[in-house]
Parts: C-alpha cells; sequence; structure tokens
C-alpha cells in the first residue's frame, strides 16, 4: 500500500460533503468578516444606491485609483454594488484578492483540522493547533480601521498596532500556511501508524 501524500490527504477531506460545507462556510464568512472590517461591507437601513435598489456604481477613475493605498495593505474601493436596500457592498480588487486568499487558506486549515480531529483521535496532541494560524489573519483588516481603534484601546496602543501593521498580512500567511503544513503532517502521521508503516 502506498503511503499517502498530502494532497491525497487534502482531497480525502474534501470529498467529504460535511467537509466541503464547513470549507465554504468558513471562506464566505471570514471574507464577510474582512470586508465589513475593511468598511467594505455597509449594512444600514440609510443605505441606498444613487439610482435605486438594486444598483452598481463605478468611481469615474478607477483605473488611476484602482491600487490607491487607504492604509497598509487596504485599497481604495472603485465600485460599489448595492443588492438589496440598506446593503452596499464596495469593490477594491486588491482588497478582495488579499481576503480570498485569506479566507481560501483559513477553509483549508479549518478542514484539515477537522479531518486531523476525526483521524487523530486518540492522539493527545492538539490536533487543532493549525487552526491559530488564522487569528492574524482577522487583525489584516482591524489594523486599518485607526479611529475605531484608537477610541477602542487608546493612542499609544493604536500607534504600536499601526506601526506592526505591515507585517500582519505576511505573518498571517505564513501562520495559514504551517497550520495547513502541520494538520497534513499530523494527519499523514497517524495515518501511517494506523496502517502500520
Amino acid at each position: 500500500m502506498e503511503r499517502p501524500t498530502y494532497r491525497q490527504i487534502l482531497g480525502r477531506a474534501l470529498r467529504r460533503a460535511p467537509s466541503r460545507w464547513l470549507a465554504l462556510l468558513t471562506g464566505a464568512a471570514y471574507l464577510l468578516l474582512y470586508l465589513w472590517s475593511l468598511g467594505h461591507l455597509v449594512v444600514d437601513r440609510d443605505v441606498v444606491a444613487p439610482g435605486g435598489t438594486p444598483g452598481f456604481v463605478v468611481v469615474p477613475d478607477w483605473t488611476a485609483r484602482i491600487f490607491q493605498r487607504i492604509a497598509g495593505v487596504a485599497f481604495e474601493p472603485v465600485a460599489a454594488v448595492y443588492p438589496v436596500a440598506g446593503l452596499a457592498i464596495f469593490l477594491a480588487p486588491a482588497n478582495l484578492l488579499i481576503g480570498s486568499v485569506l479566507s481560501f487558506l483559513i477553509a483549508l486549515n479549518v478542514v484539515t483540522a477537522a479531518d486531523a480531529i476525526t483521524t487523530v483521535r486518540s492522539c493527545r496532541r492538539l490536533p487543532w493547533a493549525g487552526l491559530l494560524g488564522s487569528l492574524p489573519g482577522l487583525l489584516t483588516g482591524l489594523a486599518c480601521c485607526v479611529p475605531t481603534v484608537a477610541l477602542a484601546l487608546g493612542a499609544n496602543l493604536t500607534l504600536a498596532l499601526i506601526s506592526v501593521q505591515p507585517f500582519v498580512l505576511p505573518v498571517s500567511l505564513a501562520g495559514l500556511m504551517l497550520g495547513l503544513g502541520w494538520n497534513l503532517h499530523r494527519t499523514r502521521t497517524e495515518l501511517l501508524r494506523l496502517e502500520g508503516w
């Protein structure tokens, strides 16, 4: 019998319908949280599209503003979607790309952690430890919201957060990839042990 590869273990985890739903829901929830933390997802009864709801608005000089930064790794929105009254989604392609990559990695971490928990039940180690890599990812959107953070935490702590903000995204990506690798490694090790390798 062949030794399972990490790709096969990930594929096995994603073939299970509950795992696929868990990945989809986790990824979608994180992306919405990420957009909300940037202020790009607005839920307010006073929000209405300029031409009526549903609506879609593009900034006239969107090509010049597409890579314009608001702060750190947060970019200027160049379009807005108003799907229903009271809901606006501001679109910044770079922010959507960053949020999608983080959401994808978080979803894979959750699925592999769930698979590791079911596979490594007898092991006393922490198969869910890979989820800890998602915590810095939550801060990538929150770190740009300076006025809110300043009111909540105070000026000194806010200045400290602003100074480390450029490092949050790389740390998030590294943590998520390491967590994913750790969960895959633990699952593979336990499968090899169970199969007598």
